[in-house]
């Protein structure tokens, strides 16, 4: 392997590593901390879970896939660890688009039930086994029976696929819907309802995340799997497989800012952490600055005292020097 390749692989992985490490960040303390009553719906959790799955690929794995593709002669111990940390965490994103699109389909072909359907005990119930199901593939991708280790790999790509065809089926529905509204409530109202806005809105935002990942995958799905058949060399294919995972990593340090652009609530979220922040710091400023300019009243008296006293202790000297002169 050339220099100037770890070089660039380096450069090209370290500045969405980085963002993408804080972003997700962001959004994650910033929902958790100020989320509201009205906030609490399958939507907003789905794609918490999501970011933090995004913030790992970016904080643990992509420092790890730096490290292998610079090094490549590392220990089985170290190529085992970082293959089921990367696996399971990539397992883990898709699981979280997949449980996003799910909580989509409710809202749009189901909109009656979906109160119903994703409360917060079921909506913690899909998080937790999208998490455990994304750990089984990583475990299994360890496998060394070949049948379970093919079955593993296909799941990633498997339900990306089966997202972006289910979404396609949504956003057409939700066009419809749309569309159908319109008709009904142009005559009679200036404005549509609130909550058939708010939910376009959201099912275009989780679209937007959804078109993005797919073509992000898409060398991973399609050129990887070409290099894998026709080359010979194992270090070609490695090389090949960590500049394909570089787009599907890339894809994480993406969402948290379409997050940001299309979702009002995380807008809002994050504009208020900044505003605490920006609140303790400039108090704690002001504060240290009071400390540093004010004087203690008591103090200022005692000065004061001793002031008068040493004043009046002078004049009276200079009288008894003029006595003593006369």
């Amino acid at each position: 392997m050339a220099g100037w390749e770890a070089a660039l692989f380096t450069a090209v992985n370290c500045l969405p590593m980085f963002i993408g490490s804080c972003a997700n960040f962001l959004v994650i303390v910033s929902s958790l901390l100020f989320i509201s009553v009205r906030d609490i719906e399958g939507t907003s959790f789905f794609l918490v879970s999501l970011s933090v799955a995004d913030f790992l690929v970016c904080a643990v794995y992509q420092p790890l896939l730096i490290i292998r593709f610079n090094q490549p002669d590392q220990d089985r111990s170290f190529v085992l660890s970082s293959s089921l940390i990367g696996f399971s965490l990539m397992t883990a994103s898709t699981n979280g688009l997949l449980a996003v699109t799910f909580d989509r389909f409710v809202a749009i072909y189901l909109p009656f039930k979906y109160i119903t359907w994703m409360n917060t005990k079921n909506v913690a119930l899909l998080i937790s086994s999208s998490w455990l199901v994304a750990f089984v593939a990583g475990m299994s991708a360890l496998s060394e029976i070949f049948g379970v280790k093919v079955i593993s790999h296909l799941y990633s790509t498997i339900i990306i696929v089966a997202v972006s065809i289910l979404y396609r089926v949504i956003y057409k529905e939700a066009r419809k819907q749309a569309r159908r509204v319109i008709n009904q409530y142009m005559q009679v109202m200036t404005n549509l309802p609130s909550r058939q806005h708010q939910t376009d809105k959201a099912t275009r935002g989780v679209g937007l995340v959804l078109t993005t990942t797919l073509l992000c995958w898409l060398p991973m799905l399609m050129v990887f799997p070409f290099i894998f058949a026709t080359s010979q060399n194992d270090e070609e294919i490695l090389n090949a497989m960590a500049w394909c995972l570089t787009p599907a990593c890339i894809s994480s340090c993406i969402n948290p800012f379409i997050y940001f652009y299309k979702f009002r609530k995380f807008r809002r979220n994050v504009r208020k952490l900044f505003q605490e922040i920006q609140r303790h710091v400039g108090g704690s400023y002001l504060v240290n600055t009071k400390r540093r300019n004010d004087v203690n009243p008591m103090a200022q008296a005692g000065n004061y005292t001793r002031a008068t006293r040493r004043s009046a202790w002078q004049e009276d000297q200079g009288t008894a020097e003029v006595h003593s002169q006369k």
